[in-house]
């Protein structure tokens, strides 16, 4: 009897396959491409609104402003393809000279306060006890707008009732100070509302706290001591941190507007404009295709800077 029933069940599997059309195997194969497929188009959804956003708000504003530059745009009238007239007249614009000198200037006093200091503040909150650091980290890395520190120290930096005028005069017995007021100080103190903007210093403390505590110990046990710790743990770690954050401070550097429009102006003298300002003041003036081409110096300036310093920076920490 049992002779008799294997090849019954063979037979009975050979017609649920005939009856199929296909091997089990065979089904789960022909899904494996189905599962692809739909993640493909999941992954493209996802995608779509982001890629949408900037081509509308980033790519397609800059194609239409490059085209602008090459036109006598105005606000009324017939609008005429002028060819690299605006180029050549910003190229010989003293103005355009000076607004670039101020943005170099700004973004390198800038880069150097607010970049590289959170750097090693953050490093030395990392060497205090555990209990600690939560509350200097609050303390630290108080949340403030740009605009609301903007305001707070143009109210400190004020010359007849301003807090850092007081500290000059009543305590460090110095002659009345300029300030804000002065050409040669001016973009000087314009960089210190960036100061109470951390954002780059809780980046760090978060890498620093995923090191690994073994790191710091093994190069306690081969005698390292702690600026031997920071150069060869902390400062390799914080690379491919520190490349990123970089090239977001040159950007922002570059593109400087609201801090000098609050506390001066662009004054004295043109001495805080920076290109972005005098772009705002070209948009004001009606002349739309000067602007743009400003707009467009400016672009290739940045790309620029940022090629220059990702050849320069590596992001390999083990390089």
């Amino acid at each position: 009897m049992t002779v008799d029933q294997q090849p019954s069940s063979a037979s009975a599997g050979a017609a649920d396959e005939a009856e199929s059309g296909a091997p089990r195997a065979d089904s789960s194969m022909r899904t494996a491409p189905q599962l692809s497929r739909r993640r493909k188009l999941e992954r493209t959804l996802f995608i779509a609104p982001a890629f949408l956003f900037q081509l509308s708000w980033g790519w397609y504003p800059l194609l239409i402003a490059f085209v602008i530059s090459f036109t006598n745009a105005r606000f009324r009238g017939p609008v005429e393809f002028t060819g690299l007239e605006s180029y050549t007249r910003l190229w010989t614009d003293p103005l355009v000279a000076q607004a670039f000198q101020v943005t170099a200037i700004y973004a390198a006093l800038s880069i150097a306060l607010t970049f590289f200091i959170p750097i090693f503040v953050a490093i030395l909150l990392m060497e205090m006890p555990r209990k600690h650091i939560r509350w200097m980290m609050l303390l630290w890395f108080l949340p403030l707008s740009g605009i609301a520190s903007t305001l707070l120290f143009r109210y400190l930096f004020n010359t007849e009732y301003g807090l850092f005028q007081w500290i000059a005069t009543e305590i460090l017995n110095l002659p009345v100070q300029p300030f804000l007021s002065s050409a040669d100080q001016v973009l000087f103190w314009l960089v210190f509302p960036g100061i109470l903007f951390f954002g780059p210093g809780l980046i760090y403390m978060a890498t620093l706290q995923g090191i690994p505590a073994s790191y710091y110990e093994a190069a306690e046990v081969e005698g390292a001591g702690f600026w031997r710790k920071i150069w060869t743990i902390s400062l390799p770690r914080l690379r491919p941190i520190i490349s990123m954050l970089l090239l977001f401070s040159v950007i922002g550097s570059m593109q400087a507007f609201e801090y000098p429009l609050i506390m001066t102006g662009g004054g004295p003298g043109g001495a805080s404009r920076t290109v972005v300002m005098y772009l705002y003041e070209l948009l004001q003036n009606v002349r739309y295709a000067d602007a743009t081409a400003l707009g467009v110096y400016l672009f290739l300036v940045t790309m620029a800077l940022i090629l220059i310093q990702r050849r320069v920076v590596r992001e390999d920490p083990d390089q």
